[in-house]
């Protein structure tokens, strides 16, 4: 366990249990849990950062960081959708990607392969990690400044989330050409 891995494991808890307290929250209930998940999201970037810069990388940051990434985007977009901010047909496809990657990374795992987290993959986590950002800011605006809502704010989030879903798919279709020999060895019968 090394400072990037302490920072992945803390965005893993902070994503686990902060976007909870978004649901039937005060406004500074609310505010808190956006300042957790902020600081969740920030981790994310701070833990490359330094693991590259002093040369801490390691096989369980390689693995722990996807991970943490997709339960804070699941798990917060899952409650965007029940707070009613945003479509659930919107985060399908963010979904299935995520979980299908993930169930490859671990078959890769299974056979001591690691595959770290592509360019194309950062860029679409990053797009997510805005997304969520426009999304809260929707939700607090919403439901706390009414005064100051507008629905051509939704417009900012559609766009949002567009560009998300074209990134997500995009690294989705890249994860897969990348590593269809592996894939492909995996599925062939002995």
């Amino acid at each position: 366990m090394n400072v990037p891995n302490f920072l992945t494991s803390l965005r893993i808890v902070i994503s686990i249990v902060a976007p909870f307290f978004l649901i039937n929250g005060s406004l500074w209930v609310r505010i808190i849990a956006g300042i957790a998940i902020f600081i969740a999201i920030l981790t994310d970037f701070l833990d490359g950062w330094y693991a590259r810069k002093y040369n801490k990388v390691t096989n369980l940051g390689k693995i722990l960081d996807p991970i943490a990434d997709k339960a804070l985007v699941l798990i917060t977009f899952s409650v965007f959708v029940y707070l009613d901010v945003l479509s659930i047909w919107w985060i399908i496809p963010i979904f299935i990607r995520e979980i299908l990657v993930t169930i490859y990374r671990f078959i890769f795992l299974s056979k001591k392969i690691v595959v770290a987290a592509a360019k194309s993959g950062k860029i679409k986590t990053a797009m997510q990690m805005v997304t969520l950002g426009i999304a809260y800011l929707l939700l607090i605006t919403s439901k706390h400044f009414k005064e100051y809502f507008s629905d051509n704010y939704q417009y900012i989030l559609y766009l949002a989330l567009t560009i998300t879903l074209y990134f997500t798919i995009k690294s989705g279709v890249l994860f897969f050409i990348k590593n269809w020999r592996i894939i492909k060895r995996y599925h062939e019968l002995p």
